[in-house]
């Protein structure tokens, strides 16, 4: 997020359920209008008042924002909007989240927003850029990770050949993909992450030349990794292992465990 560290101030102007456990929000402001079509894809941080709201004008010296990591999901340059998708991840019985606390900061406030609230946002920046060209691609993602597998999907070579595995909530969640032919969809319907990792290691590696995108829950994807790795097929650059969330964890706390982690392979 170097490159971008002022915060820029979004309002809403429009929200609506773009699947049966998928909320979008989309944004605009004058800070967007400078972005670019590369910038599609890219994480941002939505910022938020420790007390739950977004006025972060009078934090107290020394306090620092929350801060949430998500997709730009679409991005219109001439109109400076973009859209952001969050997961519906704690609801009741009448699909509305139950509080701030088991919803998170940024759901909660997703699912209670209205066109004119506002929100400064950081960013965007950008993950690990992958050769995908190989002679086999496995991509893995849960909904968390929809967003970002969606943009990696759409730079896949039409005579790309291998594996897209993705775990929903539910089957009307499924997204709107047009795949190339040689690239077999696998759907898992649930919400643990094993039934996501044990959906991969299930998969055959028919080549020597593979190339890995995998973005999901943190114990899921230490599975999968581990996977790959112990069949040798992770070439470092063609392979990318990020984790979006750990469950029963805040992002606060999945930052630690992330940063811990990396220092463990290093």
């Amino acid at each position: 997020m170097k490159p971008n560290r002022k915060p820029k101030l979004a309002t809403v102007v429009n929200t609506f359920e773009l699947s049966a456990n998928m909320q979008r929000v989309i944004l605009q402001g004058e800070d967007f209008k400078p972005l670019q079509a590369t910038d599609l894809g890219g994480y941002i941080k939505l910022m938020f008042h420790p007390e739950g709201h977004t006025d972060i004008s009078n934090l107290r010296e020394g306090e620092r924002p929350v801060m949430r990591t998500y997709t730009i999901s679409e991005l219109d340059l001439d109109s400076g909007q973009i859209a952001v998708d969050f997961v519906i991840h704690e609801v009741d019985e009448k699909h509305k989240i139950i509080s701030k606390e088991q919803g998170g900061y940024a759901i909660h406030w997703a699912m209670n927003a209205k066109v004119g609230d506002t929100i400064s946002i950081g960013g965007p920046g950008y993950s690990q850029l992958i050769d995908l060209n190989a002679e086999q691609v496995f991509m893995v993602a849960d909904m968390t990770a929809i967003p970002a597998i969606t943009e990696k999907l759409n730079k896949l070579e039409q005579n790309a050949v291998g594996h897209v595995v993705v775990q929903l909530s539910s089957p009307q969640d499924s997204p709107n993909w047009n795949l190339p032919v040689g690239m077999q969809l696998h759907t898992v319907i649930g919400h643990q992450p094993t039934e996501l990792s044990d959906a991969v290691t299930q998969l055959s590696i028919d080549s020597q030349d593979v190339a890995i995108w995998c973005a999901c829950e943190f114990t899921a994807m230490k599975a999968i990794r581990t996977h790959f790795n112990n069949q040798d097929a992770i070439q470092r650059e063609k392979s990318y292992f990020s984790s979006y969330w750990k469950q029963g964890v805040t992002e606060d706390g999945h930052k630690v465990i992330k940063r811990e982690d990396a220092e463990n392979l290093s």
